[in-house]
């Protein structure tokens, strides 16, 4: 029976569509519409120029991604970049840029005020579409299953008080991301001479060979498994077709 596989290395015929990527129902499309429909000048938004050769990113595409960071409960500037290169939401959302954490703060820093402002009109619009799900994720961090999510289901009282809570709410969560900026490590990165995916694969088989030297087994009850240097058999045609 063959099996499906990555391959990173393949070329795809066509390129991919990113519009096809989210269900129609995600809520990355509810962000993206939000933030399209602001009158972001208006709002006293500022952007920094881009520096010499490279293009600023667009307000507006960071907007989105730090308004989906807030909803989904991220609350640094690395966790945000990581999340741009490995969220499929944020992949979408920024049509597949990777804006760092160094843009993603001074974006934030130039911008504290507005951004405020721009939470606390998603939660309330995502609270007049009855969006409760994404409501109560972005004010407290409950989340609940879709079919859980109406008014009903949660009580119309303790919703209204988390929407009375909203500034603080915000103020905290906006404190959060200031605090983890100040405190949070870089994340983990192979060294710069694994970096070379051909050296990367010898010196990961290099160090299992000399763990079976040694006498480490991966699988203790087959032994042989574990010989690296030895080729994987081939099914005959019989097998392969079963």
């Amino acid at each position: 029976m063959s099996e499906t596989r990555e391959h990173p290395t393949r070329a795809l015929f066509l390129p991919p569509c990113p519009e096809d990527w989210l269900p129609a129902d995600h809520p990355a499309r509810f962000v993206r519409e939000l933030v399209d429909s602001l009158p972001l000048a208006r709002m006293g938004f500022k952007m920094r120029a881009g520096e010499k050769g490279r293009p600023s990113y667009a307000v507006d595409l960071l907007l989105k991604v730090w308004l989906y960071g807030y909803l989904e409960g991220i609350r640094s500037t690395r966790q945000l970049e990581r999340a741009c290169r490995q969220n499929l939401a944020l992949l979408w959302l920024t049509g597949v840029h990777f804006p760092d954490h160094n843009t993603l703060w001074r974006f934030w820093r130039d911008n504290r005020g507005a951004l405020k402002e721009v939470f606390r009109r998603t939660v309330k619009v995502a609270a007049d579409l009855g969006l409760v799900g994404v409501v109560l994720h972005a004010v407290d961090g409950t989340k609940i299953s879709a079919r859980a999510s109406t008014h009903k289901a949660w009580g119309r009282k303790r919703y209204e008080k988390l929407l009375g809570e909203l500034d603080a709410r915000i103020e905290q969560a906006m404190a959060e991301v200031e605090q983890a900026e100040g405190g949070e490590a870089g994340e983990h990165r192979l060294p710069a001479e694994l970096a070379d995916t051909v050296k990367l694969r010898e010196t990961i088989r290099e160090r299992l060979a000399e763990l079976q030297a040694e006498g480490e087994h991966v699988n203790a009850a087959e032994p042989e498994a574990n010989d690296v240097s030895q080729p994987v058999p081939m099914p005959d045609k019989a097998e392969e077709n079963m």
